[in-house]
């Protein structure tokens, strides 16, 4: 699992001894080597420069793919967002109806329009 995530080496290091990003990879690792059918990952590639976070994003949607799980990822990230096939928009404390992440950017409803600034 560590060398899917690029960490090959490391295995001895302790948490403190990562960076932030080596310490969100060791989280996605562990996802690897678990079977769960629900991946509920919070903002997990925050730390990664952009080709680390597509990567590990392709690895996670292939992981979940493979395993028939379901992958829910919060992110503050508009491209990453907009790899996904479905999105749920929070805004003002309230969840919106999960829809294509594509009509969801296309229609851009306001609190969309605000957050990208556009």
């Amino acid at each position: 699992a560590l060398t899917q995530v690029g960490l090959a080496g490391l295995e001895a290091r302790r948490p403190a001894e990562l960076s932030g990003g080596q310490q969100g990879r060791v989280a996605i690792a562990r996802v690897l080597v678990q079977d769960h059918p629900l991946i509920l990952l919070d903002e997990p590639f925050a730390a990664l420069g952009p080709a680390l976070r597509r990567d590990m994003l392709a690895l996670m949607r292939q992981v979940a793919q493979s395993r028939g799980a379901t992958l829910m990822l919060v992110t503050h990230d508009a491209q990453e967002a907009q790899s996904l096939q479905q999105a749920i928009l929070v805004a003002d404390g309230l969840a919106a109806v999960p829809v294509s992440t594509g009509q969801l950017f296309a229609a851009r409803p306001d609190s969309l329009r605000n957050w990208l600034g556009t």
